[in-house]
C-alpha cells in the first residue's frame, strides 16, 4: 500500500540539508498544503536541531517586539519548551498505536518545524501591526480590540492537526489516530499555557496581568495611596515647581498602563518632577505597585498635591488617558467593581477643591474636547486628544502609546519643555498619520488662558536652563 509515512531508508543527505528540508515542509504544513512523509526527515538529530531552532526562534522574536532592554524570563522557559517532552510522548503513543515505529519522531518534528514556521510568520505580523504598517488591519485589530494570539493558536493548531491527519495512512486498523492523539497531548495543554515570552521589557515585565483583584489587594488600596502622598516632596520656595499627577483608570487594556508609566518616566527626566508625581494606574498586573485610578483616589491625590504646593507659584499637571464617549465622559473601568466615569465637571470640582490654581490638563480619549469648556479659565492650559465629536486613535492592546500621547510626549516633549509648541507639533504629526493611514482626522484641540502663557514660558527658562547645566 502506498502511504504518505517517510520511506524506511531514506537516501544518505546532510544534517543542513535534512534541516531545510524540514523547514520547507513545516512552511508548507502550516499553510495548509499537502506534504508527503518521505519529504520530512524525522531522526534524532533532526530533533534535537529543530527543538533548539525553536527556542532561538521564539528568544529572537521577543527581544525583536520588545526591544532590547530587558532581561532573559527564566520562567517562561517550561512553557517554552513544554511542547518537546508532550510531542514525545505523542510520537510515543502514535507509534504503539498503529504499530509504525516511524511516529515516534515524526510527530515531534513536524510539531516542532511548524511551531518554528508560525513563530517566524506571527512575530511579522505582530511587528508590522505594532508599527501600524499594515494599514487598515491595524485599525481594525485596534477599533474592536482583537487578540492576535487567539487567532495565531487557531491556526497553529488547526495546521498541526491537518498536517498529522493527512500523513496518517488510512485504514490501517489503528486504536487511536495520530492527529487526536496530538490534539489530546500537545493543542489542548498548549492551549492552557500561558504565552509568556523569553524576554522581558522593563515595562512589559510590569503589565502583566496575572495578579486578580482580590480581597487583600482591594484593602490595599488605601495604604498604597497614603503612601504615594506620603512620598510627595514639598513645593520649593522661589522655585515654579512642576507637580505630575496621572490617571489611568481602563484596565482591560495595557496601552493606558503603559502610556502612563512612560510618560510618568518621561516627566521625571525632563520636568523636574521626580518627587512630586502621582501615578494612579488600573491594571490587574500592578495591584500591588501603583493606586488604582477612580474618582476618589484621583480626589484624594489632586488634594495631598495642594497641601504640599504654593498655590499662587506651583503648577500642576495632569494627565488622562482611556476611552472617552459621546456624552464626554472617561471611561473608569475595573472589574468586578462598579466605578464612577469622571465627567468634566468632575475634574474641575477636584482641582479647585485642592485649590489648585495654575493647571496643566490633557485629555488622551476619544471626543475629549468636551472636557475644555468644563475647564477653561485664565490659569489653565488645557490640551485635548480630539475635539467634541470625533474620536482619537491608538486604543488598542497592540500599542505602547495612543496615537496623540506618542506625538505629544513621547515624541515633541523629549526635544522641547514648551507645551504649545509641543503640541503644534503632535498636531501635525497626527494629522499625517491619521491622513496617510485613511482615518478621519480627530482634530487636537488646545485652550491656553491668559495668565497661563506667561506662567508656563517661566517654566520653560528653567527647564531649558537646568536641562543645558546637566549637558
Amino acid at each position: 500500500m502506498d502511504t504518505d509515512l517517510p520511506d524506511a531508508g531514506p537516501p544518505r543527505v546532510t544534517a543542513w540539508s535534512a534541516f531545510t528540508q524540514n523547514l520547507a515542509a513545516g512552511l508548507r504544513i502550516a499553510f495548509f498544503f499537502r506534504v508527503r512523509g518521505a519529504n520530512i526527515r524525522a531522526s534524532a538529530g533532526q530533533f534535537v536541531v529543530i527543538a533548539i531552532a525553536s527556542i532561538l526562534v521564539s528568544f529572537a522574536a521577543a527581544v525583536l517586539l520588545t526591544g532590547p532592554d530587558g532581561r532573559f524570563d527564566l520562567q517562561a522557559l517550561p512553557t517554552e519548551t513544554a511542547w518537546i517532552p508532550l510531542s514525545l510522548f505523542a510520537g510515543y503513543l502514535s507509534a504503539r498505536s498503529t504499530g509504525d515505529a516511524r511516529y515516534g519522531l515524526l510527530i515531534p518534528v513536524v510539531v516542532g518545524v511548524v511551531g518554528v514556521a508560525l513563530s517566524v510568520f506571527s512575530t511579522a505580523i505582530w511587528f508590522a501591526v505594532g508599527r501600524g504598517w499594515l494599514g487598515d488591519l491595524t485599525l481594525q485589530i485596534s477599533a474592536f480590540d482583537l487578540e492576535l494570539y487567539p487567532i495565531l493558536f487557531s491556526w497553529w493548531a488547526l495546521a498541526v492537526w491537518l498536517g498529522v491527519r493527512r500523513l496518517t495512512p488510512r485504514g490501517t486498523g489503528r486504536a487511536i489516530a495520530p492527529s487526536w492523539i496530538v490534539a489530546l497531548l500537545i493543542i489542548l495543554p498548549a492551549y492552557f499555557l500561558p504565552p509568556d515570552p523569553l524576554w522581558i521589557g522593563e515595562e512589559v515585565k510590569e503589565s502583566e496581568p496575572h495578579a486578580e483583584f482580590s480581597e487583600e489587594a482591594l484593602y490595599a488600596q488605601a495604604d498604597l495611596l497614603r503612601e504615594a502622598e506620603r512620598r510627595l516632596k514639598p513645593e520649593r520656595p522661589g522655585v515654579e515647581d512642576l507637580y505630575f499627577v496621572a490617571f489611568a483608570p481602563y484596565a482591560g487594556q495595557n496601552v493606558f498602563m503603559k502610556e502612563t508609566q512612560s510618560i510618568g518616566k518621561l516627566m521625571e527626566e525632563r520636568f523636574d518632577t521626580a518627587g512630586r508625581s502621582i501615578l494612579l494606574i488600573s491594571h490587574p498586573g500592578l495591584l500591588d505597585r501603583y493606586p488604582i485610578a477612580t474618582l476618589t483616589s484621583l480626589r484624594d491625590a489632586l488634594q495631598a498635591v495642594g497641601e504640599r504646593i504654593n498655590p499662587e507659584e506651583d503648577v500642576v499637571m495632569l494627565h488622562l488617558t482611556s476611552h472617552g464617549s459621546q456624552t464626554h465622559e472617561l471611561s473608569v473601568s475595573f472589574p468586578p467593581l462598579d466605578l464612577q466615569s469622571i465627567r468634566p465637571m468632575d475634574l474641575r470640582l477636584a482641582l479647585d477643591e485642592a485649590h489648585i490654581k495654575w493647571r496643566i490638563i490633557v485629555v488622551s480619549a476619544c471626543y475629549s474636547g468636551g472636557f475644555i469648556d468644563a475647564l477653561r479659565d485664565a490659569h489653565t492650559l488645557v490640551v485635548t486628544a480630539s475635539d467634541a465629536q470625533h474620536t482619537s486613535f491608538g486604543c488598542g492592546n497592540l500599542f505602547d502609546f495612543t496615537y496623540f500621547s506618542q506625538a505629544y510626549y513621547d515624541d515633541a516633549l523629549r526635544k522641547t519643555h514648551n507645551f504649545q509648541e509641543a503640541f503644534a507639533f503632535a498636531t501635525e504629526s497626527i494629522l499625517r498619520r491619521e491622513a496617510k493611514e485613511g482615518l478621519e482626522a480627530s482634530n487636537p484641540q488646545m485652550y491656553m488662558g491668559a495668565a497661563m502663557k506667561e506662567k508656563l514660558l517661566r517654566l520653560q527658562k528653567r527647564l531649558d536652563a537646568e536641562g543645558a547645566r546637566e549637558k
